[in-house]
């Protein structure tokens, strides 16, 4: 296998979180600075030295080939319509068009989120898109679920980890972020994208263009490449240019979604960016961890990022209503 390239300055930056682990005040800093340039520039960035061992890693995507291997009449008893009042399971081909007016997404996946059992406060009160998993059958893909809880718990931690880091950037104390994610509504969402003509003209590509919706994303992706993120606009471009985010192995990918760029009051870009697996001639795979605050919790400009010559651009919102709403706009099957 030929080893990707780096990225060059120019495109999407690569940061070692290797010093934000440490005790050296100067280290954790200048890590936080550097999260904080690349949210601002591009809204995206790559991260090296977090921790998560390449073992977890490969399991889940073991997990995500052995599901999708399945045949489609198998995979439907998982289909997400089934999850009542939730986003949980298998959605197939055609189910979403991430750019709206577009034709359906080439790619089919599967959603978990935090299982949570029918006494939990938040299921008691009908909470939207708290609940439950739906589990695919243990002796057709064996270990799928403690693999996926596994890899959800190790996300978790990295994303308090980067929110803290988030904060540092932003002039904030480190732990400004946690009283939102003391009830989290994360989705983990495995991915499948079948191999794409490159001849295609009918406009269907693996995922549309489209921003992510919540706090922030860390996406693990195979080494098939795909992935593109919109350049930062330069004044009389009328067409977006796209960045290749090409694979890079031992990384992830972290993006921030439309919370944050709310929150920081567009000093953040909560940037498009889409798929297009027409070049490698196989499948590709993902694993996206979309680290969300609580339902509930109400997002509002923050207070270092506003201030005589910038107002307040956006009022507040809820983060489960805007969550709920974007999931509505965008499934084609409901």
């Amino acid at each position: 296998m030929t080893t990707p390239r780096l990225p060059s300055p120019a495109e999407l930056p690569v940061i070692d979180l290797a010093p934000s682990f440490g005790a050296d005040p100067a280290g954790v800093a200048s890590v936080a600075a550097a999260i904080d340039a690349a949210a601002r520039r591009h809204g995206f960035f790559y991260i090296v030295g977090h921790g998560v061992s390449q073992a977890l890693v490969d399991a889940v995507f073991d997990a995500d080939a052995r599901f999708f291997a399945l045949p489609d009449e198998v995979k439907q008893r998982w289909h997400i319509d089934r999850s009542v009042g939730l986003q949980r399971g298998f959605d197939p081909i055609g189910w979403q068009s991430l750019d709206a007016g577009r034709p359906a997404d080439l790619k089919e996946s599967f959603y978990l989120g935090r299982d949570l059992a029918p006494d939990h406060p938040l299921v008691r009160a009908g909470t939207p898109n708290h609940g439950p998993n739906q589990w695919p059958d243990e002796t057709l893909v064996p270990g799928f679920r403690s693999t996926c809880e596994a890899y959800a718990d190790t996300l978790a931690q990295l994303g308090h980890h980067l929110m803290g880091l988030i904060a540092l950037g932003l002039g904030l104390p480190r732990d400004h972020f946690e009283p939102f994610l003391l009830n989290p509504m994360p989705v983990l969402r495995l991915l499948h994208y079948p191999p794409q003509q490159a001849s295609q003209h009918d406009g269907q590509i693996g995922s549309g263009a489209h921003t992510d919706w919540g706090g922030i994303t860390l996406l693990a992706q195979d080494n098939s490449g795909g992935l593109q993120v919109r350049a930062t606009p330069q004044s009389g471009d009328e067409s977006p240019v796209w960045i290749d985010a090409r694979p890079l192995p031992g990384s992830f990918v972290v993006n921030v979604g439309d919370l944050m760029q709310r929150w920081t009051n567009d000093l953040y870009r909560s940037n498009l960016h889409r798929v297009v697996n027409a070049v490698s001639g196989r499948d590709r795979r993902s694993v996206a961890y979309f680290f969300d605050i609580d339902f509930h919790a109400q997002v509002e400009v923050l207070p270092t990022c506003q201030g005589d010559g910038r107002p307040a651009r956006y009022p507040p919102i809820s983060a489960g209503d805007h969550i709920v709403e974007m999931y509505r706009r965008t499934t084609l099957a409901a």
